[in-house]
């Protein structure tokens, strides 16, 4: 894949492999354009359901103009390919972040702040992301927190399942209890999600974690995460306040963890 080029887009590295695409670093030869370009592989493309939840995510992520959303260029296909193409991010992502060096609470604060906004806008236009985790909060040149990978992203209230098989959609460990039950979610799961990304950051684990996925669902479903550090135990009440095992005991809005973070 390297050195070819689809339609104007001539790919230069690979940058990460998803769940049903990879990315690369590539330039639109036509502006002269450094972009990501996010391609299904060929054998997927020839699975239409497949197809039909890559263009799920381009429309969902088309309309999405903020700040901290990833900047959707166009949506194209090239033979049996099928692409889009989005900013390029060089800050990379919060997990390498992560792993690299503990994240300031100061720092964590920011992060979570910037990603509730662009939630908060997300479900205001009717977009719920149902996988918001380290891999999918990159950083742009300034430093500023971006989401990304609206791969398993729905329009709410559209009635389809993005999964055939009766599975959740979902990273387990990052993934609600109502997500782990396979039950509809609104963004209220998506504030869930935050709260474990969060939580690893102020503590450097996620707050559950079992030797398989089901038995990590089970934990989100019928466990209460270990108490934060003294350190950052005055963070309790928001964490608190996103990690509820209710959907109503939760923050209402993505807005409303902006506002307690401020």
């Amino acid at each position: 894949m390297i050195g070819q080029q689809i339609g104007k887009y001539l790919i230069h590295e690979k940058l990460g492999a998803g769940g049903m695409a990879d990315v690369y670093r590539a330039e639109d030869v036509d502006l002269g354009r450094q972009v990501a370009l996010k391609i299904l592989p060929p054998e997927f493309a020839r699975d239409e359901e497949r197809v039909a939840r890559f263009r799920k995510e381009v429309q969902a992520a088309a309309h999405l103009q903020h700040p901290n959303v990833v900047t959707l260029f166009e949506f194209g296909q090239a033979d049996d390919l099928y692409f889009y193409s989005m900013e390029l991010l060089p800050g990379g992502d919060l997990k390498t972040r992560m792993r690299l060096a503990t994240v300031p609470p100061a720092d964590a604060l920011r992060i979570t702040a910037s990603i509730a906004s662009a939630l908060d806008f997300a479900h205001q236009q009717g977009v719920v992301h149902r996988d918001v985790k380290p891999e999918n909060i990159l950083f742009d040149a300034e430093g500023r927190a971006v989401l990304t990978d609206l791969g398993i992203a729905r329009l709410a209230g559209s009635g389809t399942r993005m999964t055939g098989t009766g599975m959740s959609v979902g990273t387990p460990h990052y993934m609600s209890p109502e997500q782990a039950r396979g039950h509809e979610v609104d963004g209220r799961s998506d504030i869930y999600s935050l709260g474990v990304v969060l939580y690893e950051m102020l503590t450097g684990r996620v707050p559950f974690d079992a030797q398989d996925s089901f038995a990590v669902a089970y934990k989100h479903i019928t466990e209460a995460p270990e108490p934060l550090p003294s350190t950052v135990g005055k963070l309790q009440p928001l964490l608190d306040g996103m990690l509820a095992k209710n959907p109503d005991d939760r923050f209402a809005s993505a807005g409303e963890v902006v506002r307690a973070i401020e």
